[in-house]
């Protein structure tokens, strides 16, 4: 009798971990992904569709787990209509846990429903500073822009007169707030012109002669990535009787193709980001997803790191835990995980932990890490 109840007993164990790991009555598990689809920074959730896509096949082929799906929804970079996706994921899809935002807009907005209603939000490049305050169900594994910003006003703490143009949307903002903040550190420097422009600009003349006036010596330019940053470096370029300044800036410019169609004036423009991430699997693994789906020159290479690590985190904790915001959202608050990123932890905090700027030095068309 004890050798029937211990073969039932084994047989029940054996049960109960294949219905967690193989949800074979319910299909593959859905995960969420928002980000911008369309609008002016398409280009860069585009790429990270792509990436997502590529990695996904890739888990689903070698899983002798659960398999996943991805519901794709676009958050066009506004914090109301990733609201909206964010909804329809939730309410509609079933889903429990949405790698996103991308645009810190999307992040931010989404923020409180996620707390609300805990639902985890691991997002792969939001930065905005105060993501760090939103609330245990909000993650990221980009670094704060807190380091870019504070790392910018270092780099140009030289200059008696400094300007920035900033881009009206919560990542920018972000930058310019800690960036001026910043800035206060270095008393000989003087802040001569701190200019916004509306999101998704098209016509900058207007704001980049009324710069141009306070004649500073460095000039930080401050847009989201994409269509506006090459319209805004582009009419600049254009500005021929304005002489003597410096150039500086975010990610925005880290692509090579985001300067390619103002020649030379870019040369020796001075961009802040993280290093680059060069291990010989990463690159083998990035270059094969370019070869399948396209260029990923606006995601970067970061970003690209960044955005596979957050796709194998969550897959493998959804292994462990099953389809559990909660327990996956503890291990990933608590716990330590390998990636191309470098050691990946949180330690209790909404960003990744991670404190090494890289300053880069346009040379030649290139941004060359110094």
């Amino acid at each position: 009798m004890k050798a029937i109840i211990g073969v039932v007993v084994v047989v029940l164990v054996i049960w109960l971990a294949y219905s967690v790991f193989t949800p074979s009555d319910t299909g593959p598990i859905k995960i969420g992904f928002i980000g911008p689809l369309s609008g002016d920074a398409a280009a860069l959730g585009q790429q990270m569709q792509h990436v997502v896509s590529y990695r996904i096949k890739q888990i689903n082929a070698k899983s002798v787990g659960p398999q996943f799906e991805v519901v794709y929804e676009d958050g066009k970079c506004s914090g109301s209509d990733a609201v909206n996706a964010f909804q329809k994921l939730v309410d509609v899809d079933g889903v429990k846990i949405i790698i996103g935002g991308a645009c810190s807009s999307e992040t931010l907005g989404m923020a409180p429903l996620a707390n609300e209603k805990k639902i985890l939000l691991v997002s792969a490049v939001s930065s905005n500073p105060t993501i760090e305050d939103q609330g245990p169900y909000v993650f990221s594994f980009s670094y704060s822009d807190k380091l870019t910003a504070e790392n910018l006003a270092k780099a140009v703490s030289n200059y008696k007169k400094v300007a920035i143009i900033t881009e009206q949307n919560d990542y920018n903002i972000g930058i310019r707030d800690v960036f001026v903040e910043t800035l206060k550190q270095y008393p000989n420097v003087t802040l001569v012109s701190n200019e916004v422009f509306p999101k998704g600009g098209t016509d900058f003349r207007g704001v980049l002669e009324k710069v141009r006036a306070t004649a500073p010596e460095a000039l930080v330019l401050n847009p989201n990535v994409g269509v506006t940053a090459e319209t805004l470096l582009k009419q600049l370029a254009e500005i021929k009787n304005w002489k003597g300044y410096k150039i500086y800036s975010q990610f925005a410019y880290l692509g090579d193709s985001s300067r390619s169609a103002v020649g030379d004036f870019a040369e020796g423009m001075t961009i802040i980001d993280v290093p680059t991430v060069t291990s010989p699997d990463f690159l083998a693994l990035s270059n094969a997803i370019e070869g399948e789906a396209g260029t990923l020159k606006d995601l970067g290479s970061y970003y690209t790191a960044a955005l596979l690590d957050d796709v194998d985190v969550v897959t493998s904790l959804i292994a462990k835990h099953g389809d559990n915001p909660e327990k996956v959202r503890i291990e990933l608050s608590t716990g330590s995980f390998k990636g191309f990123i470098g050691d990946i932890s949180f330690s209790g905090n909404n960003f990744v932990q991670f404190n090494k700027a890289g300053i880069y030095v346009v040379e030649n068309g290139k941004a060359v890490l110094q």
